[in-house]
């Protein structure tokens, strides 16, 4: 049965129907509301406030770790910075030792060498000495082996020859000096 039908039968008493059957629906939906907003509302708002709060500390955290990640970038670049300056430091210390110990090295030879050659010149020096030496010997050793000869040949005969002959050695012997 259609409440309509029913109010337009009963007359008068159907509006009153009419207007219970409206005041109804409209006090449990208001008490319907009370509830919901004493029991669901609350928790509902309480548990969205505290996801903005979880969300907004999220961000803000997310925000601390990218500053902090981009402070430790840049403290790695400083260090980075800092150990290729000093790798370039020792590079350039280790040429400029190198290149000492080479001028040392050059300077060492170059002396060694000085001191071979002035060895050899005195060693040369002494051997022609002695050869100088020995050559006069010889030379002296020869000139009383042919004074002897001739002396032996001609020591009675001819003095004036001898002495021409002797003077004749010995300019000789001073000519090959």
């Amino acid at each position: 049965m259609n409440l309509t039908y029913l109010a337009a039968e009963a007359g008068g008493e159907g509006n009153q129907l009419l207007l219970a059957n409206m005041i109804v629906p409209i006090v449990v939906f208001l008490l319907l509301l009370i509830l919901l907003k004493k029991f669901a509302w609350g928790p509902l708002i309480n548990m969205m406030k505290a996801r903005e709060e979880h969300v907004a500390s999220e961000i803000n955290s997310a925000e601390k770790s990218r500053k902090d990640a981009e402070v430790y970038v840049e403290q790695q670049q400083a260090e980075l910075n800092k150990a290729r300056t000093e790798a370039r430091d020792l590079l350039e210390a280790s040429r400029r030792q190198a290149e000492a110990e080479q001028a040392r090295a050059m300077e060492q030879a170059r002396v060694e060498t000085e001191l071979s050659k002035e060895e050899a010149r005195r060693a040369i020096e002494r051997e022609r000495a002695e050869a100088q030496a020995a050559l006069k010997n010889d030379v002296a050793l020869q000139a009383i082996a042919a004074a002897r000869h001739v002396m032996k040949t001609q020591l009675a005969t001819d003095e004036a020859a001898q002495r021409a002959l002797v003077d004749q050695f010995l300019a000789d012997t001073k000519g090959t000096n």
